[in-house]
């Protein structure tokens, strides 16, 4: 039999065991999870690719039951490392699920005082991912920085830059004294939502549109940068994307993170008139609650609405949102009422000036 082959192929007996052992091993009633844990790592570094991949489903499924103390975490994430660069895509994929699953413990923990150097070293190991030649690892590598919480400011505007930032500890393979993996340093981040956006699937381009916005709540300076890149989103020919791209900057809202930048406007407005009502819809939702700076900027806004209604009278909810719009900027409405009122009394004053002269009282 070719040698080959045989590596690559597993036999009736590893597959039936695999498949018992993988994600229906957690269902058994009375196991222990860590016996469970330890048969599954043993399975994970087996010879057999199918057996491998369904060891780390296991391991997902058992982790999914466990809390985040104790040593289960740290023995799944570190069987997992090690197959983050497998060569066969199936065990690629699973390792970077598992790889956000054990994020999600590890935020639990974070929150009970835990080390937070963790989720620097994860998210790093994620965006190494994110460039993978899978596109389906790249789209669950993704969706896993997404659930990422308290990331390192200096490691977040990493991934937004091509151009390697320096670090405070002056040395690009540690996070904060802790010597990193070989071949993982803070470069690994560098640009990977900017390559996000570009990629030639748009999948690709929806998750890291939604991961943008998820990750902005984490760093104000971040999420001024990633507004950049998700403006620019709003030309994308495909139409999901531009939805994702308006529910990431009404996420980003809804966190009190989103600052419209003049610059930004005119993008803006110009989707107002999109042809899809839902896109329509959702950039209306969005202008609703966002803060406005600027005067000039909110009396574009009550242009772009009134402008958009003459064009879809059918769009009855832009009255709703100018009403949150005026509501959500007091000073600025106080400003045009009274500059209103002005216009409105010198009007009233001319046509009285001419009632009365052309009836001979003047």
């Amino acid at each position: 039999m070719d040698e080959g082959l045989a590596a690559s192929e597993p036999g009736p007996s590893v597959a039936k065991r695999a498949r018992f052992m993988g994600p229906h091993a957690s269902s058994s009633s009375g196991a222990d999870p860590e016996m469970e844990i330890q048969a599954l790592v043993s399975m994970a570094s087996g010879l057999y690719p199918l057996a491998r991949a369904e060891a780390l489903s296991g391991l997902a499924a058992v982790l999914k039951k466990v809390n985040a103390g104790g040593g289960v975490v740290e023995c799944c994430y570190a069987c997992t490392e090690k197959l983050l660069r497998d060569e066969d895509e199936g065990i690629r994929l699973a390792a970077v699920r598992l790889v956000g699953l054990c994020a999600e413990k590890f935020a639990m923990r974070e929150e009970l005082g835990g080390d937070g150097d963790q989720m620097d070293w994860v998210f790093l190991q994620l965006s190494s991912m994110a460039r993978d030649m899978c596109t389906e690892v790249r789209i669950e590598a993704f969706n896993a920085l997404a659930k990422m919480q308290r990331v390192s400011e200096g490691v977040l505007l990493q991934s937004l830059s091509k151009k390697i930032i320096k670090t405070d500890t002056g040395s690009a393979s540690s996070i904060k004294g802790k010597k990193l993996p070989p071949k993982l340093s803070f470069p690994c981040a560098a640009g990977i939502f900017a390559h996000g956006v570009e990629d030639e699937f748009y999948q690709v381009r929806t998750i890291a549109c939604k991961t943008l916005g998820a990750l902005a709540k984490l760093s104000n300076q971040y999420a001024q940068k990633a507004l950049d890149l998700l403006m620019d989103m709003m030309n994308d020919d495909i139409e999901a994307v531009r939805l994702q791209t308006l529910q990431a900057l009404f996420d980003m809202a809804t966190y009190g993170c989103l600052s419209m930048q003049e610059k930004h406007m005119h993008m803006f407005l110009g989707i107002l008139m999109d042809a899809n009502v839902v896109v329509r819809n959702a950039a209306r939702k969005i202008l609703g609650s966002v803060n406005l700076p600027k005067l000039q900027m909110f009396k574009s806004a009550l242009d772009g609405l009134i402008a958009g209604l003459k064009k879809n009278p059918e769009d009855q909810d832009i009255y709703g949102v100018l009403f949150s719009i005026g509501k959500n900027h007091g000073s600025f409405s106080a400003n045009i009422a009274k500059h209103l009122a002005k216009e409105y009394c010198c009007c009233t004053d001319s046509f009285c000036f001419r009632g009365s002269f052309k009836f001979g009282i003047y």
